[in-house]
């Protein structure tokens, strides 16, 4: 009698449902695996308290009896049990690695869009101002802002597009040498509202959820309003620019990420040279 207890007991205790959903935040699920063993990338299944099935997950990260895990499909929730996927195929552990399983089990997007903020460090390099038949050469500086919005294109898993509209504050004056009363001007300024499209091709170094990324690209400014001390400023109406850059973008989740880029611009100009360097960053999200 005691010998058939005693398989009983060690029969129940093979359908222990000590796996469960402990939380859920982000598109990500944390879990208690109990006797469960699973490896990363392997399947399982949710269910209530009533055995109705709720959630299909994947296995992202083990350590120490508990898991992080990505929502297939279905609406998991704290407190309910799960189980191996039926057909889940199990690998090695040692098979996959972190950063391999996490760019293999997501679902690569073909683009994205989000609005950005700048910080622009702009300098302007006057090579030729006549003033009573003198030419003067100075630089004028100036820290100004912008807004945009970016639209993202996904050639491959390597190569991404960005294409940018901003709007964009240009304003610099003169700090020393060659302006002020020796050209008769009470100072030296330029400024501009610009509104600028121009776009880049990235390199992607490293995939989800830390994206570094390095491109090259260009673009074109339409001047909104004009107004220049040392310039003639009929002859602006637009300009075009070249342009490398470098960022991160930072996924908060799947689909939600925050872009930060550093750029260096510049339009070669005989008469008004102009270098930027400027500092962009802001809200994405992928589709």
């Amino acid at each position: 009698m005691n010998k058939i207890i005693l398989c009983l007991s060690l029969f129940i205790s093979s359908f222990s449902f000590s796996q469960t959903v402990i939380n859920v935040k982000n598109g990500k699920v944390l879990l208690d695996l109990g006797s469960l063993d699973v490896n990363a990338g392997d399947r399982v299944v949710t269910s209530n308290s009533e055995g109705k099935k709720k959630a299909l997950l994947q296995i992202r990260q083990i350590k120490n009896g508990k898991a992080t895990a990505e929502i297939v499909k279905g609406t998991p929730e704290a407190g309910h049990t799960f189980a191996m996927f039926k057909g889940a195929t199990k690998r090695p552990r040692q098979a996959v690695s972190k950063v391999d399983d996490y760019s293999q089990y997501t679902t690569r997007r073909k683009g994205g869009y989000g609005f950005t903020g700048s910080l622009a460090m702009n300098a302007m390099k006057i090579s030729n101002l006549t003033r009573n038949g003198t030419s003067y050469s100075f630089e004028m500086t100036g820290t100004n802002f912008g807004l945009g919005g970016f639209y993202d294109y996904s050639l491959n898993s390597s190569w991404l597009v960005r294409a940018h509209g901003t709007l964009e504050m240009f304003d610099v004056k003169a700090t020393s040498g060659g302006c002020g009363t020796s050209v008769d001007l009470p100072e030296c300024t330029v400024k501009f509202t610009q509104l600028g499209g121009y776009g880049t091709f990235n390199y992607l170094f490293s995939p989800q959820p830390l994206r570094v990324w390095a491109g090259i690209g260009g673009g074109l400014f339409i001047y909104l309003s004009k107004d220049a001390s040392v310039l003639d400023t009929n002859k602006f109406f637009f300009n075009s620019m070249l342009m490398a850059a470098g960022g991160v973008d930072y996924f908060m989740n799947q689909t939600t990420f925050v872009p930060i880029s550093l750029e260096y611009q510049m339009i070669p100009d005989k008469e008004a040279g102009v270098t930027s360097l400027v500092l962009r960053a802001g809200w994405g999200k992928t589709f």
